[in-house]
């Protein structure tokens, strides 16, 4: 009786341990004690500004908690309960979203905890970027970020749940000591919106005081973009443009002795979020696509993936929604001779840099040229119309 007594108090001592081991030989989630969750913070806010080559917005709009305030007042604790079948629940509306305008940034911030009674050695991390059905939600239309799509596996009891979306691998934390872990957080990666329209460039034909524009924008999304306002001194049009249209505004302005025509704007009203995540209901044993991060450990040689957390309620979760924008272009100068790229972001080290210039193009490619009947013939059809 008092061996049976011992093995029991025993079992009782060293279940993490057990817990540990039975993860590798049985591949069942619920023996994983390796716990991890990501959330959404504001990385770097763009001012809202009126030049060129800035983007004007109303800061009423905008929404979501800073990343150095996450990281210093928010543990994983704050983020997560104890899911009872297995791993963490992520809680639902708690620093998994945030509402910018475009070239503002997002950080990626990831806890964990590791709760297995061993060292774990975690080999690769998988952020989720959308739903199983990117149609449904997908962040890689509203962000500057790409990935694969994956099926991540996962085994609980005897069935299998996998979690399919895009998904960017990252290098994982390497070893994380028994009862340690990433537990205020840490920033996994930084991300930018983008925007929906894009200047491409323009050309410009001079007779003395007028010159005839043609200012190339693009819609690089895959939405209907309505009620878009192309202003530029006193030129405007207001259209709408279908998914990835390219559309050229032609017009005539005035121009001084400082050949300098200022910069066009291209007001986009149009609010749009994508959602990645669709939280599982309270009671649920399922995966579905509820989780927003996924890894890999390693243990002698051998890998196995993992989830450690669930996002509950039913509800959508790890939304970017991006606000109404005014994007303006660079300063038209007529006698610039350098060709400008398109507004990018461009990395160096692994840092973003920032938005670029927009783009012009200049002389040397599409020569300013002294073309009368072009000109008659464009001013006469606008006063015929």
């Amino acid at each position: 009786m008092r061996k049976i007594l011992f093995s029991f108090l025993l079992l009782f001592l060293c279940i993490d341990c057990i817990y540990a081991d039975y993860y590798f030989s049985d591949g069942d989630i619920t023996y994983n004690m390796y716990f991890d969750t990501l959330g959404y913070g504001i990385g770097e806010l763009l001012e809202s500004s009126k030049c060129p080559n800035c983007v004007e917005y109303d800061t009423s709009k905008v929404s979501g908690t800073s990343s150095s305030w996450i990281l210093s007042n928010i543990h994983i604790s704050d983020v997560t309960d104890d899911d009872w079948r297995y791993g963490l629940v992520r809680n639902w509306n708690v620093y998994d979203r945030v509402s910018l305008p475009p070239y503002s940034s997002l950080d990626f911030i990831y806890w964990s905890e590791n709760r297995a009674g061993e060292n774990v050695n975690i080999t690769s991390l998988k952020v989720l970027l959308s739903k199983e059905d990117m149609n449904n939600g997908d962040l890689r239309k509203v962000l500057y970020i790409d990935g694969e799509y994956e099926s991540i596996p996962v085994k609980y009891i005897i069935y299998n749940y996998p979690r399919n979306g895009i998904v960017k691998t990252y290098p994982g934390v390497g070893i994380v000591n028994t009862g340690e872990g990433f537990k205020n957080g840490m920033i996994l990666d930084r991300v930018y919106v983008k925007p929906a329209l894009q200047f491409l460039k323009w050309e410009a034909e001079r007779d003395e005081d007028l010159v005839l524009l043609r200012v190339y924008v693009k819609n690089i999304s895959d939405l209907n973009l309505e009620d878009i306002l192309f202003s530029h001194n006193e030129y405007s049009l207001l259209r709408d443009f279908a998914p990835n249209e390219e559309y050229i505004y032609e017009y005539v302005l005035e121009v001084g002795q400082d050949l300098n025509l200022g910069y066009a704007g291209i007001y986009d009203p149009n609010e749009h979020e994508e959602c990645s995540v669709r939280g599982e209901h309270m009671e649920s044993n399922y995966v579905g696509e509820s989780v927003i991060v996924a890894g890999v450990r390693e243990k002698g040689g051998k890998y196995l993936s993992y989830i450690g957390s669930r996002v509950k309620p039913y509800k959508e979760s790890f939304c970017v929604k991006r606000i109404p924008y005014t994007l303006y272009s660079g300063e038209i100068l007529l006698e610039e001779s350098v060709v400008e790229e398109s507004p990018s972001l461009q990395e160096d080290e692994g840092e973003v840099l920032g938005i670029k210039k927009l783009p012009q193009t200049s002389s040397n490619m599409f020569p300013f040229l002294v073309v009368l009947p072009l000109l008659w013939y464009y001013l006469l059809r606008r006063f015929i119309k």
